[in-house]
């Protein structure tokens, strides 16, 4: 849908000076632009960079932290201290993340799903199974 920088700034809650900010960080534009001419945004791609960009800030955060990690060594890590725990909570987010891209890219199932899948066909299996010895039975008398 196009949208100019008004209602473009209404559907992110934002100032129409952060849109002309992201326009400059490479938010992309449909036409428009120069002087007297109205901007116009494609809503679909302007939302597609800005959770990219997100995902790419929260990355790039994540990676700082790591690195600052790896410098302080894992050996030199004592538990207790700040270092130490702020190593750990940074490996339980990793953790997590990557269980959130596993279970978003369905290489991973909730456990509540699959007992719940299971029990539906094990219950189906059943009642052909019960039905096998009377079929046999009509068949070899």
């Amino acid at each position: 849908m196009e949208v100019n920088k008004k209602q473009l700034a209404d559907i992110f809650g934002a100032s129409i000076r952060t849109i002309q900010n992201w326009q400059e960080q490479g938010m992309p534009v449909l036409r428009g632009g120069g002087k007297g001419n109205e901007v116009l945004y494609d809503s679909a791609a302007v939302i597609k960079w800005y959770a990219e960009r997100d995902a790419e800030i929260e990355n790039e955060k994540m990676r700082r932290e790591v690195e600052e990690l790896r410098q302080a060594s894992e050996t030199d890590l004592q538990p207790g201290t700040i270092e130490y725990e702020r190593h750990r909570l940074t490996r339980a987010q990793a953790d997590a993340q990557e269980l959130k891209n596993a279970r978003d890219s369905a290489e991973v199932v909730e456990t509540a799903f699959c007992t719940f899948v299971l029990s539906r066909i094990a219950g189906e299996i059943a009642s052909i199974l019960d039905g096998i010895p009377l079929s046999v039975q009509r068949r070899f008398p």
